[in-house]
């Protein structure tokens, strides 16, 4: 083979191995354009029309962005919406952290196990699980009538049900698996040796948990609050069975606004909003981590 067809056929292998990893992403980029940018593209050109009963037409206006940034009632739906989702969070994690950490370090033999009934519970159906707490918290439900049977209560306790509570409850019990899951991928690189060189040098369980664990887990720790804020805050769904009135959220809102009311450039509007809401919370978390030092975090 002459030095010209070499470098041709050189030429051709580098061609194909650049072209390779574009092909691979194909079916991703289109999914991605597909389902996530063509609906969100959708949903600006709706929010800059002007609302028509189930229809939108021209002239273009930001009256959609207007109305649902004057409006009282986005406004406490709003605040609905971040209590309900940073409770939800916040108590999703908590629980995690440990549930994760026992996984990794003190289930052995049967975390494959333990690992797939975790999954498994995933795969139940959503309304079901908050039908279950409906029934649970409800003034006939499990609660009252054990406590009743108890002789702890005279009469249910209706505060159980129809409020933040139930909402937070049941939204906590709906994605703790998945903070469980993003936890335990945090906890996995860190080796059990280097909890035990930290005990050996006089590193208590609080010690070794505020001085190791912690700052090491601060990234997944973060993103699994994120993950689970996000859901909670934007979720419509767990407020109109057990939120009553005073816990429906923003995302009840937006869905009214399509279904009921029929303006769509409204709808579209706050759930942009909420879209900003979120993607801002998304970097000032990542810019924070960045801040203290925690988003490139070694292991080895």
């Amino acid at each position: 083979m002459s030095a010209a067809e070499n470098e041709a056929t050189q030429a051709a292998r580098a061609r194909g191995l650049q072209l390779g990893p574009v092909l691979l992403t194909l079916p991703a980029t289109a999914a991605m354009l597909v389902f996530f940018v063509a609906p969100i593209a959708i949903f600006v050109v709706y929010s800059f029309l002007t609302a028509q009963l189930y229809d939108v037409s021209r002239p273009f206006t930001l009256d959609a962005y207007s109305a649902a940034l004057n409006s009282d009632l986005n406004r406490t739906l709003a605040r609905n919406s971040i209590e309900i989702g940073l409770l939800s969070a916040i108590f999703s994690v908590a629980l995690a952290l440990p549930v994760a950490y026992w996984l990794r370090y003190a289930t052995g033999r049967w975390r494959m196990v333990v690992l797939f009934l975790i999954t498994a519970s995933m795969f139940a159906s959503y309304l079901v699980r908050i039908y279950a707490w409906r029934t649970m918290l409800g003034e006939h439900g499990v609660v009252n009538s054990a406590l009743e049977s108890l002789g702890i209560i005279d009469q249910p306790l209706g505060f159980l049900i129809f409020n933040r509570f139930a909402v937070t409850v049941a939204l906590v019990h709906i994605f703790l698996p998945y903070a469980v899951l993003v936890l335990f991928a945090g906890f996995q690189p860190i080796r059990p040796g280097l909890l035990e060189a930290a005990q050996d040098l006089g590193a208590g369980a609080y010690v070794r948990w505020r001085r190791v664990i912690l700052p090491l887990v601060a990234a997944p720790a973060l993103s699994a609050f994120l993950f689970v804020f996000v859901l909670s805050a934007s979720d419509y769904v767990t407020p109109q069975f057990v939120g009553g009135s005073s816990g429906v959220m923003l995302g009840v809102q937006v869905q009214a606004n399509f279904t009921t009311v029929g303006n769509y450039p409204l709808g579209a509007a706050t759930s942009l909003l909420m879209l900003a809401a979120f993607v801002t919370l998304y970097f000032a978390i990542r810019f924070g981590l960045r801040l203290a030092k925690l988003d490139r975090v070694r292991f080895s």
